[in-house]
């Protein structure tokens, strides 16, 4: 894996606009490579040095919008319910302005504020109702 190196000047104005936001984001390079965390992505151990796409299961980064979002140089979002944290989230690939190699990745939880109908109902055994037998 390369090793990237961003400014002193870029890092701190990532965590001077970033650390006090309530959700884990990341500054990733182009080739998906964590280079720097808020303070809320290290309170829930985010790596930095690593790629975001080696996180997790595959299936999980099928929705990414990071290369769009570089490409078009323009913020890119999606809001949905992501079973596999049991919440909606209204993710974003923020492109920094000036590069084409770097953008800010976030996700906030707003379950508490989504439609009933983007969460799945669940039935007795804990499961997603269209998933089972239940009904």
């Amino acid at each position: 894996m390369a090793k990237h190196e961003i400014s002193d000047e870029t890092r701190k104005n990532f965590h001077l606009f970033c650390d006090n936001f309530p959700f884990p984001v990341m500054l990733v390079h182009k080739d998906r490579t964590i280079l720097a965390v808020n303070k809320a992505g290290e309170m829930v151990g985010y790596p930095t040095g690593i790629r975001c796409v080696d996180m997790g299961k595959k299936e999980h980064h099928k929705g990414c919008q990071a290369n769009q979002a570089l490409n078009e140089q323009t913020a890119k979002r999606v809001v949905g319910y992501f079973d596999f944290v049991g919440a909606v989230l209204d993710s974003y690939w923020i492109p920094l302005a000036g590069s084409d190699e770097l953008y800010l990745h976030f996700a906030a939880d707003i379950t508490e504020w989504a439609k009933k109908s983007m969460i799945p109902q669940k039935c007795e055994a804990g499961t997603d109702c269209a998933g089972c037998a239940c009904g």
